[in-house]
């Protein structure tokens, strides 16, 4: 069988997941870089696939081991080694995003700029590299704003600021009080308003889309359940609970910003918000979405992680009708976020009574009781996750209400 080279790390689909996706037509090599992640499962990866250790090693040393395997193509489902695996595929001759699209979709300030210039948003942003930066940047963007980190994912370290007050707090956790202490960059940026197409449901929406040598399919429009304060994200459905008209705009606009931002090859992820004049786009991510691949195969039975590896491989046949299959119900993951305010976990019940219901398919409890809590980790800071499908997209409103009075958690 033809091999992949999987780059593999923190925010990736799981090894199983990737093996049993690739079973039958495809050997995954996991290629393990440099990571902040102690627990990559090697020994799983050794199991279900060829494992590749490329740590400590330079780009030419790990290009070398990786040609070793001789990898039909290479493909990442990790935020943090896109750019990396952009200057593997340069140097291996695969295909990826280039290293220079990789910029746009991992940088937030070179990316609202251009979405800004072909009007998939209008969103004033300033970049921001400390308390003084900060300040100016403040006198021109004003507020509401959100300052978040010019690189990162899953809500980590996004601040509202409200007040200038806010941004002095914000900035005094954030920035080194030391002269000689350096920090990550930040963008400040205008909040957009949000108009939620219902009640039980967030003001925004993401596209799931495969990109083939510049053709663009899109899988699905997923819903998103109202955020966790300040920003944090509590969950995903899918299809999202649009009208016809409200999806093509979201689509169309979702297109115009994988086509500025120079995709060609890939599964991509576009956050889109819903306004009162129109959807703008929130950011283009260049993978597979968090969780997505599971919502994907439950709701439609397409194998996005497939999809994303057959991309890579040159498999052209595999965009034939993807996006075409037709909805068989409305998956979900519903993730409950403690409050701000909370520092550690006390007690969790009721979770147990969650499985007896039929469309609840798994539920995971993230955080143990004595656990403590920060709400800066964004979604990495869940208190449970449930997972399940139900008939229509008010059985699943009803579906969250009763979960919110069936489990009881205690905070300090």
């Amino acid at each position: 069988m033809d091999r992949i080279a999987v780059v593999y790390d923190l925010g990736s689909a799981g090894v199983m997941d990737i093996a049993a996706a690739l079973e039958n037509f495809a050997t995954p090599v996991f290629v393990c870089p440099d990571s902040t992640d102690p627990s990559q499962p090697k020994e799983l990866m050794n199991e279900f696939g060829i494992l590749c250790d490329i740590t400590g090693l330079d780009l030419g040393q790990a290009v070398e081991r990786i040609r070793d395997y001789n990898p039909k193509g290479i493909v990442t489902f990790s935020e943090h080694q896109l750019g990396h695996t952009a200057d593997l595929a340069q140097e291996l001759g695969l295909a990826f995003h280039s290293p220079h699209t990789v910029q746009y979709l991992t940088q937030k300030h070179v990316q609202r700029t251009i979405l800004n210039s072909i009007g998939a948003s209008s969103v004033m942003t300033r970049i921001v590299e400390d308390k003084e930066s900060a300040l100016r940047a403040f006198e021109e963007v004003g507020a509401p704003s959100v300052l978040k980190p010019n690189q990162g994912s899953g809500s980590r370290s996004t601040y509202p600021i409200r007040s200038v007050e806010d941004l002095v707090r914000a900035c005094g956790e954030i920035f080194p009080r030391s002269a000689l202490g350096r920090s990550e960059l930040f963008v400040l940026e205008q909040e957009m308003d949000g108009v939620a197409p219902g009640a039980a449901w967030g003001d925004y929406v993401s596209v799931e889309t495969a990109v083939h040598d510049h053709e663009i399919t899109h899988l699905e429009v997923t819903g998103k359940f109202p955020l966790a304060e300040p920003f944090r994200e509590t969950g995903s459905f899918m299809p999202a609970a649009l009208s016809m008209a409200e999806r093509e705009d979201v689509l169309e606009v979702a297109s115009l910003a994988l086509k500025a931002l120079g995709v060609r090859h890939g599964v991509c992820h576009t956050e889109v918000k819903l306004t009162e004049r129109g959807p703008q786009v929130i950011e283009v991510n260049g993978r597979l979405g968090g969780r997505v691949h599971e919502l994907l195969a439950d709701s439609k039975g397409i194998n996005a992680i497939e999809i994303a590896v057959r991309i890579a491989m040159g498999d052209t046949g595999i965009m034939r009708n993807v996006g075409a299959s037709p909805r068989r119900r409305v998956s979900f993951l519903y993730a409950k976020l403690p409050p701000l305010e909370a520092t550690r976990m006390v007690r969790i019940e009721g979770t147990g009574n969650l499985q007896l219901r039929p469309e609840i398919s798994r539920v995971i409890v993230h955080q143990e009781p004595g656990h403590n809590l920060d709400w800066r980790d964004g979604r990495l800071g869940n208190t449970y996750v449930c997972y399940g499908a139900t008939q229509t997209h008010e059985d699943l409103s009803s579906l969250i209400a009763d979960i919110e009075e069936t489990v009881r958690v205690t905070y300090e």
